[in-house]
């Protein structure tokens, strides 16, 4: 287990990391080391409002998933939010590794005309002398991705090809945070070989997935910074002789125990106070924007750009619906435990489409999607149902109406396991705004986000190469159908708090640091997560996010005067 016990949880502290997705692991691994070589003169501990969920505990079942679904009053330590706002939803994790132990683990960086407009002058710059690679080559040590599909015999491959090759593009096998071996780390996290059972999106039961959990956290805690879940900060407040006073809502002492799937019900919370010189928000993005618009109605002066450019990374969910093609989306779970399942990862390849484009709305990322385990019937029925509204198009022939009736029931042979799964990624406006509402929770206003007209258009270019593989394209019927609200739904939620040259254009500096209302830097108050992102970047977001904290740590190890990053301790866990 990694988090710390809580008789070791003081009152003041010299930094407090809150949140333990990427941004924060990383803060924490990193400013824990530098510590320990400086003798350990702070005092570091990274606080997470969530859970730990070890290998082997994630829910590869209906019932399990639905237990774990998280909600603020009666269920608040639950693994999976779901968060439904009128125009944009928003999926993230919730846990000690935050997203990352839910993610689908692809690790790619954006086209480097992303940095050219949008940024802080230190990153447009650094970008174009190529300075940037090195943060992001950081955090790929780190992470360790490789390109997982090369060479495997996934179903689903050839056929996301055929696709490909009919948007005349061509298929990369995508660099995946997962083992292709079994080993212990430097930290002694047990690693496994990646099973290939699908589940990625619901946990990893088996240790082959790389969330920050096995790597930049063991790194962290190791080097002397105590993590601790259980505790969500509300908001904070600035001391007068300095530092802040962080409102902490604390449900660990009659939290349920660490049970594999607890039934949700109310959890006894008591609110406590703490201290700390320094604090570094990573607790997403609308985790982090909350504490700050919370803390700016509790008085802490902030920009007023803080809330605006928000952007769901142009996320958009479609299928190519019973095609003539077996493709084994369909998770195993537990069946997969005793070698190389045919499901794969969750995503494995993917293809770029408009790449040269000058105009980058018209650039967008597509990569398969399985399903895990835990929602292979949900899925399956429900899908069933959106092709009986498509009509003809879905069942044209017999042989795609056999398919069809064959998933009125659980089968590896119907319509379901002929389908691939899209995610699309491109670049939205970023036009989406954070507010606070009364009860003190985020709402996103963003009237007709799902009506862009980048989704038509890629909708239009995918719809076209259905016919190579005998399938039906079949878009989100959330973001289609206008009586259930035509809105998007995203996994990858970016900005809220965007990093800018100055107040007037965003809510934090090219460090990381956050503006106050007169336009200087707030001392020892600090970003570091997507919130920070000022657009979207067509490609999963969380290889940036990591790459954007390496280099604002690295920063931070200079001000706090410890020593700076030092590659034979530092570069990985081997």
């Amino acid at each position: 287990m990694l988090a710390s016990d809580r008789s070791r949880l003081g009152d003041h502290y010299d930094v407090v990391i809150i949140g333990s997705g990427y941004g924060g692991a990383i803060c924490a691994a990193r400013l824990g080391c530098a510590n320990a070589r400086a003798g350990h003169p702070l005092r570091i501990a990274l606080l997470e409002r969530g859970d730990e969920h070890p290998t082997g505990r994630f829910p590869d079942t209906p019932a399990g998933f639905f237990s774990q679904l998280r909600h603020p009053e009666r269920n608040p330590l639950g693994l999976y939010e779901l968060l439904s706002h009128p125009t944009v939803d928003v999926m993230q994790g919730c846990g000690l590794g935050g997203t990352s132990l839910i993610n689908a683990s692809v690790a790619l960086a954006p086209d480097r005309e992303v940095f050219a407009s949008g940024w802080p002058r230190a990153l447009r710059e650094e970008a174009e002398r190529g300075r940037l690679d090195d943060y992001y080559q950081r955090a790929r040590h780190m992470l360790d991705p490789v390109p997982f599909a090369t060479g495997r015999p996934f179903a689903k491959v050839p056929v996301f090809g055929e696709v490909a090759r009919a948007a005349g593009g061509h298929v990369q096998a995508l660099d995946l945070t997962v083992s292709r071996e079994a080993r212990v780390t430097r930290f002694g996290v047990q690693r496994d070989a990646c099973k290939s059972c699908g589940d990625c999106i619901t946990g990893c039961n088996f240790g082959g997935k790389n969330t920050v959990a096995t790597n930049y956290l063991p790194m962290a805690r190791h080097f002397g910074v105590d993590l601790f879940v259980r505790l969500e900060v509300d908001h904070i407040e600035a001391c007068p002789g300095g530092g802040y006073r962080l409102i902490v809502r604390d449900r660990g002492a009659h939290a349920p125990g660490p049970l594999p799937f607890p039934v949700p019900g109310p959890v006894h919370e008591e609110t406590r106070t703490l201290v700390a010189r320094r604090v570094i928000l990573s607790a997403g993005v609308l985790g982090t924007a909350g504490i700050l618009l919370r803390s700016a109605a509790a008085g802490l002066r902030l920009s007023g750009r803080l809330g605006h450019g928000f952007s769901g990374n142009g996320d958009f969910l479609a299928v190519a619906y019973n095609t003539d093609h077996v493709t084994d989306i369909q998770g195993l779970g537990q069946e997969a435990r005793g070698g190389d399942g045919a499901a794969g990862p969750t995503i494995t390849v993917g293809l770029r489409l408009g790449e040269g484009e000058g105009d980058l709305r018209r650039r967008f990322t597509v990569q398969d999607l399985g399903s895990p385990s835990a929602l292979v019937g949900f899925f399956r029925l429900g899908i069933l149902s959106l092709a009986a509204l498509e009509g003809g198009a879905a069942l044209r022939g017999p042989r795609h109406f056999v398919r069809w009736l064959h998933d009125l029931v659980p089968n590896g042979t119907g319509a379901f396991n002929r389908t691939l799964g899209l995610l699309i990624m491109g670049h939205d406006g970023a036009a989406g705004r954070l507010h606070l509402r009364t009860d003190g929770s985020v709402s996103i206003e963003w009237p007709d986000a799902a009506r862009d007209t980048i989704y038509a258009e890629v909708n239009a270019m995918l719809e076209r190469t259905m016919p190579a593989v005998g399938g039906t394209y079949i878009v989100d019927p959330l973001s289609r159908y206008r009586a259930l609200g035509q809105r998007l739904v995203t996994a990858h939620p970016l900005g809220g708090c965007i990093t800018a040259d100055d107040a007037d254009h965003g809510a934090v500096d090219h460090r990381g640091r956050v503006y106050a209302e007169d336009g200087r830097v707030l001392e020892g108050l600090y970003v570091s997560d997507g919130s920070v992102i000022p657009r979207a970047l067509g490609v999963n977001p969380f290889l940036t996010i990591s790459a954007f904290t390496e280099r604002m740590v690295e920063h931070l190890r200079e001000e706090l005067g410890l020593p700076a990053y030092d590659e034979a301790l530092e570069r990985d866990d081997r």
